[in-house]
């Protein structure tokens, strides 16, 4: 069976790191390495990392490369080169920190099962939603996942569905609905991206991920809101900095809304609104078979 290291940069406090090392030491990973972009890092040893598995990407870190790159989009494919280049197992998984796989699913059989002639897997996204009346407080609470929605009229699905705020959805979800990847070890001239790798600027071949033993979808849980506090600091901390370089335009939308209800003191709303599904909301999308239990 193929091994496989994982790779992710991040800027979140020790305990969230400790849970994204904790679920990929489960999944046999063998190595994790998180670069920590900025300087406070926590001890490697608290989070359950080995001393060169957390990476801090200090000054002295940027120097050694040229400088740091203005967006955190190129500060992402910056470390994701270095992580290729040393790479000694025969895949690199690409996630963010908040990202995990759904299930009992065996990683090193679903890259087993990648045919020869496919140098990529794409893993596509879930996203994490609470149900109406649970505690948004609890990190990691979520008990749902919404699936993309790839059906006709999407934007006027999102309207529907989620009455007021279906401007901010793409596909059904409020983050990418593009997934994340994996890349075989010792390609040539391959820039690794953040949702794929690319050579002279076009896709690999890639394969959709599938769990080999039951034939389905190797689903990549995205904790888009980890929990409402975190879901506040983080677009906080996006709204300070201002870096929209790279962002979508329905996520500037939701930047900007978000910042109008935080002045207002709606932003819990404003997370329910978008985060946690209502009994109607949670049966239509069983019934179109895009919501999942965790």
């Amino acid at each position: 069976m193929p091994d496989f290291e994982v790779v992710a940069m991040a800027l979140a406090p020790a305990r969230h790191l400790a849970t994204f090392a904790d679920h990929y030491r489960r999944r046999r990973a063998a190595r994790i390495r998180i670069y920590f972009d900025g300087d406070r890092a926590p001890d490697p040893a608290e989070v359950g990392l080995d001393p060169d598995e957390l990476i801090v990407c200090d000054a002295a870190f940027w120097a050694a490369r040229g400088g740091r790159p203005a967006t955190v989009e190129d500060r992402q494919r910056a470390v994701y080169a270095d992580a290729y280049s040393t790479l000694a197992a025969d895949w690199l998984l690409v996630v963010d920190i908040d990202e995990m796989i759904l299930g009992d699913v065996d990683l090193s059989a679903v890259l087993g099962a990648v045919p020869a002639g496919r140098e990529a897997v794409i893993f596509p996204s879930i996203e994490a939603v609470w149900r109406a009346g649970d505690d948004l407080t609890q990190e990691y609470g979520a008990r749902l996942a919404r699936k993309p929605y790839h059906g006709p009229f999407p934007d006027q699905f999102a309207d529907l569905f989620y009455p007021g705020r279906g401007r901010f959805f793409v596909r059904g979800l409020l983050a990418h609905h593009m997934g994340k990847h994996a890349v075989r070890r010792g390609l040539a001239d391959v820039m690794v991206c953040i949702h794929e790798s690319k050579r002279d600027d076009r896709p690999l071949k890639a394969a959709r991920a599938r769990d080999p033993g039951s034939g389905r979808t190797a689903w990549l849980l995205h904790h888009d809101a980890i929990g409402l506090e975190v879901w506040r600091a983080k677009w906080d901390r996006r709204a300070a900095a201002g870096d929209t370089a790279e962002m979508g335009r329905r996520r500037r939308r939701q930047q900007a809304a978000y910042v109008e209800a935080r002045q207002a003191g709606r932003e819990a709303a404003l997370f329910g609104d978008l985060y946690a599904l209502r009994p109607w909301q949670q049966a239509v999308l069983r019934r179109l078979g895009l919501l999942l239990d965790i």
